[in-house]
């Protein structure tokens, strides 16, 4: 019952945290055009978080204050800034009978909301970087833990994995990817998923720069298309240290003297790197004596274990199981300053871009997140550690500020791009002409976030399945030693101590 209660409050607790940082990213940019409309004297409207009807209203000063049926952003109703009369509803007030405005007030009035959600980016970053985000040693190496044998592609061949042909071995550390720099696995996958390197004979390429037993060196990888995640890949994960947590009861490893707190350091006098290498070595041994090299403290012990197939699915699959049940993921806190984070971040955001528009990227409009994909992440972030999702929302405004001033009509810097043109004819743009083009845009633009939430759902779904699909693995039963040559055997390959 106390389980239940807790798996609801956290519940409650996430879809509040989305409302209030999902609205309230959207606020903060609104609230930086309204504030410099003010400041320039401009006539406004209506203040609105959200699009379409309106659920309820007020009015103050003369403005007019709304929440609109559709989360998918707002608007400041400026008449004397732009015509948006088919996206902002009709205006108690004809935006010719206004007095025009400055261009400078234009351009000031139209990027003062990504100011105030790169404003608000910042001071939540300065607030991380005295909290320090709770990240973990796999998350933040760069290390090749794990090389794949293969890769199933985007058309569904199986393939040798671009990491072995490219001869990377375990324990190389990445240290660049296509000239950047990287410091964490995620900013490892990311370049190499938004790579657009070709080579001359077609295929992908992306260079990496790494080290190797002390020694720098370039290697060359043709990353596949994935089918799993349909982006680049050349087929490995990080290493760290293999730290038991916890053990089956009766299991092989429990009899051979294994304990939580253990670091696994060698099987059979290989060096483990991962929790999928550790795997590896011992998944043809089942029923042979396997050398374990451990670590306790400060000490070295040996022991041997014969690991056991075991069923692990309610359909009968058999995988090959020593019985230790958990590992340790040691904590790490990341501690950047709000300068180094949003220019990270930035930088990222505008290289994603870029290659969104690249030819030889194979980054597509698919892969961004619309409004339900950022509300999932920040409903899932939010159950796990609260600064987690400050970082989550730090990277929203920093997006949600770059992509509003992108020269697109209905975006800010649409309003902007409108602007200039007039400046530079000396004249305005006729009204009909803007109006046609800002409705347009909108459709188009309500059509992207409706294809990308698509695949948004798609995704969440794909996610929701794998996790059922592993709470649903059952509890693996090791046998116990049924012969004196067994138990012979076991008191021969005890840990000595």
């Amino acid at each position: 019952m106390n389980f239940e209660f807790n798996q609801i409050f956290s519940n409650i607790w996430a879809v509040a945290m989305v409302i209030l940082f999902f609205g309230g990213s959207i606020f903060f940019h609104e609230l930086g055009h309204f504030l410099a409309a003010r400041r320039r004297g401009l006539h406004i409207e209506r203040f609105s978080i959200g699009f379409g009807p309106k659920l309820f209203s007020w009015k103050r000063d003369g403005v007019e204050y709304r929440i609109s049926l559709l989360p998918l952003g707002g608007y400041v109703a400026l008449p004397q800034l732009a015509d948006m009369t088919g996206i902002e509803g009709g205006s108690s007030e004809d935006a010719k009978d206004l007095p025009p405005i400055s261009y400078s007030s234009k351009v000031i009035v139209s990027v003062m909301g990504a100011v105030f959600n790169i404003i608000f980016a910042f001071v939540l970053a300065t607030i991380l970087w005295q909290a320090k985000v709770p990240s973990s040693e796999s998350k933040q190496s760069t290390q090749i833990g794990y090389i794949m044998d293969s890769i199933v592609e985007a058309d569904g061949t199986a393939v040798i994995s671009p990491a072995r042909r490219a001869n990377l071995q375990l324990g190389d550390v990445i240290l660049e990817v296509d000239g950047e720099p990287i410091d964490s696995w995620a900013s490892l996958s990311t370049a190499i998923a938004i790579s657009n390197g070709i080579d001359q004979s077609g295929e992908r390429k992306t260079d990496l720069l790494i080290e190797r037993a002390g020694e720098r060196m370039e290697v060359i990888t043709n990353p596949a298309l994935s089918a799993s995640a349909n982006r680049r890949q050349i087929g490995i994960g990080p290493g760290y240290v293999v730290m038991v947590n916890g053990l089956h009861e009766n299991s092989p490893a429990a009899q051979s003297g294994i304990q939580s707190g253990d670091i696994i350091e060698e099987i059979d006098g290989e060096k483990v790197y991962s929790v999928p290498h550790y795997f590896k070595l011992f998944q043809e041994k089942a029923d042979q004596p396997v050398s374990f090299k451990l670590k306790r403290g400060n000490e070295s012990l040996t022991t041997t274990v014969r690991p056991q197939k075991v069923v692990v699915t309610t359909d009968g699959q058999t995988e090959t199981r020593i019985g230790i049940a958990s590992f340790f993921d040691n904590e790490v806190l990341i501690k950047k300053d709000p300068v180094t984070l949003v220019h990270e971040i930035v930088t990222l955001t505008i290289r994603t871009l870029k290659s969104l528009l690249d030819k030889n990227s194979d980054i597509q409009i698919k892969h961004m997140s619309g409004p339900a994909g950022i509300a999932n992440i920040l409903y899932e972030t939010s159950k796990v550690d609260f600064r987690l999702l400050l970082w989550v929302v730090v990277v929203i405004n920093i997006n949600l500020a770059i992509f509003n001033l992108l020269p697109i009509p209905v975006l800010d810097g649409g309003h902007i791009l409108f602007a200039t043109i007039s400046k530079i004819r000396n004249k305005p743009l006729p009204m009909n002409l803007i109006a046609s083009v800002q409705g347009t845009f909108m459709l188009a633009l309500l059509g992207m976030i409706l294809y990308v939430s698509f695949y948004d759902v798609d995704r969440i779904a794909a996610n929701s399945k794998a996790v059922s699909e592993w709470k649903q693995r059952i509890e693996p039963v090791f046998t116990t030693p049924n012969s004196e040559t067994d138990a012979a055997l076991d008191q021969e390959t005890a840990p000595k101590l």
